[in-house]
């Protein structure tokens, strides 16, 4: 008669324990490395296959009109200060701006300058999470698993194909993360540890600064690092890069300048405040369009996988010495959505890009250490969830029509501008969101200042004052048209799209 007892239950979670493991050996022995560079062959083809449309595509979301508008103003001459609407502006430092000039010099069209740093970048982040899931897993298939999760994201694709800066960042902050793990270990790789760290900072906001402080805390929780010596001189260059585009700023335009760029748009942003929980919470808005299943299991997972480094669940095979690292994927994960869920400032779903890959890891290395291999089914379930790993042009937004339909209004505007006019924008109705500001100074404006007005009121006002002064050529909509013709005597040049192309006197 078969034992059913407590020392039957256990010698069969055992024998089930010593099955996987011998999967995982056989398939480690067979393929070695195979799966995972197969797998990431796989991907880099699948996200390649946007590259055709990037030349042609409209540039459809908002801020990817401001990178335009400060590629430009670089290609005009000035590559240490960033402007919108003709004017310095500090809110982004320039590391991709100067790559997109770059290629615009060397020979590129415009759309696909402004677009292949993302894609490279993306392509580089396919690689730092395979490489990022291998070292959380000795599963041959968690690189792969992890890949799976990464591409079934809709944000990823649309981030990997557009002209603003969350491809580039996500990709220096995960190998500012990949490199510390290395460096760890292998003192040599601090110097990879103080690029990513500087060039992340050149990039976007600094957040591998405060990201990398974390996870060193979780990995000395597995011990001390091995010995730096001369590595740890790897710090000055860290230190260097961190201060250059401060320093450059300040030294341009003063601490008015600094206080923008980094207390307003950093620090500001994400201190916490007091606010409606519906707009603490947008993020899980955002994730469950992008994939509800999916991203619940990305937030969750890399925690689980921590909780069992902690508590040395037998089941979790050849954890070993990644404990520490399973620990950090943690706490950055969690660390970053409640950086999200604090904020008081504007934050968008594209920022969920940065943190993607570190969790595709993390969630990779726990639905491998399920018995029974049943971490690739599980998988197989989330990207079906979430529409599949490989997406179309149009679900990375290629195919949007962005601004192309008021592009002969904008036309027929800056070709009637003359010198004397101050061009005019209405814009309390949110006209903004229609046709972008930087798509409305670069195409429209001469290279000259819109003045925007607020109000009806606003304008007569301005005039009263000669704080505006005649002759004016304005754009409005046709609802804003309707209130400003009431306050002053306008003449209509053109009607197209919805607008109205104006001039006074």
């Amino acid at each position: 008669m078969p034992s059913t007892g407590p020392k039957a239950s256990a010698a069969a979670t055992s024998a089930g324990a010593r099955s996987d493991g011998a999967v995982v050996a056989g398939l480690t022995a067979a393929g070695g490395r195979g799966p995972t560079l197969l797998a990431l062959a796989l991907a880099a083809l699948a996200l390649l296959s946007l590259a055709p449309r990037l030349p042609h595509a409209e540039l459809w979301q908002y801020d990817e009109w401001y990178s335009a508008e400060r590629v430009h103003g670089i290609l005009q001459g000035d590559w240490l200060t960033l402007r919108e609407n003709g004017l310095p502006v500090f809110k982004k430092p320039p590391l991709q701006y100067w790559l997109s000039a770059g290629l615009v010099h060397l020979g590129l069209s415009d759309r696909l300058a402004l677009r292949l740093p993302s894609l490279l970048a993306a392509l580089g982040t396919l690689a730092l999470t395979a490489h990022l899931a291998r070292r959380l897993s000795p599963h041959p298939l968690a690189a792969p698993v992890a890949l799976v999760l990464v591409l079934s994201s809709t944000l990823f694709w649309i981030s990997a194909s557009s002209a603003m800066l969350d491809a580039g960042a996500a990709f220096l902050l995960t190998a500012a993360i990949a490199a510390l793990f290395a460096a760890w270990q292998t003192p040599r790789y601090w110097w990879l540890v103080a690029l990513a760290l500087g060039l992340g900072a050149l990039q976007k906001a600094p957040v591998a600064a405060l990201a990398l402080p974390l996870a060193a805390l979780m990995l000395a929780t597995g011990g001390r690092p091995a010995r730096c010596g001369k590595h740890a001189l790897a710090l000055i260059p860290a230190l260097a890069l961190l201060a250059l585009w401060p320093l450059v700023t300040l030294a341009l335009h003063g601490p008015d300048a600094l206080r923008v760029a980094y207390l307003r748009e950093t620090l500001l942003r994400f201190t916490p405040a007091p606010a409606d929980w519906s707009r603490h919470l947008r993020w899980t808005t955002w994730a469950a369009k992008d994939g509800v299943l999916l991203w619940t299991t990305l937030v969750l997972a890399p925690l689980a996988l921590a909780a069992l480094s902690l508590a040395r669940a037998p089941f979790v095979p050849a954890l070993g010495q990644r404990r520490p690292q399973a620990r950090a994927t943690a706490l950055l994960v969690l660390v970053f959505f409640a950086a999200l869920t604090a904020a008081r400032g504007e934050v968008f779903d594209r920022y969920l890009v940065q943190i993607l890959p570190l969790a595709a890891a993390g969630t990779a290395a726990l639905l491998c250490a399920l018995p029974r291999n049943s971490g690739p089914l599980a998988a197989a379930i989330l990207t079906i969830a979430s529409g599949g790993p490989l997406k179309s042009p149009h679900d990375a937004g290629l195919t949007e029509a962005g601004i192309a339909p008021f592009r002969p209004l904008l036309a027929h505007f800056h070709a009637r501008l003359t010198p004397a006019e101050q061009p005019v924008v209405c814009g309390w109705e949110k006209s903004d969101q229609i046709i972008f500001p930087a798509a409305l100074w670069l195409l429209g404006s001469g290279n000259r200042p819109f003045r925007r007005i607020w109000s009806a009121a606003e304008l007569p006002k301005a005039l009263a004052i000669a704080n505006l002064t005649p002759p004016l050529r304005g754009l409005c909509l046709d609802t804003e048209y309707a209130a400003l013709s009431r306050a002053l005597p306008l003449t209509v040049a053109e009607r197209d799209a919805g607008w109205v192309h104006w001039t006074y006197p």
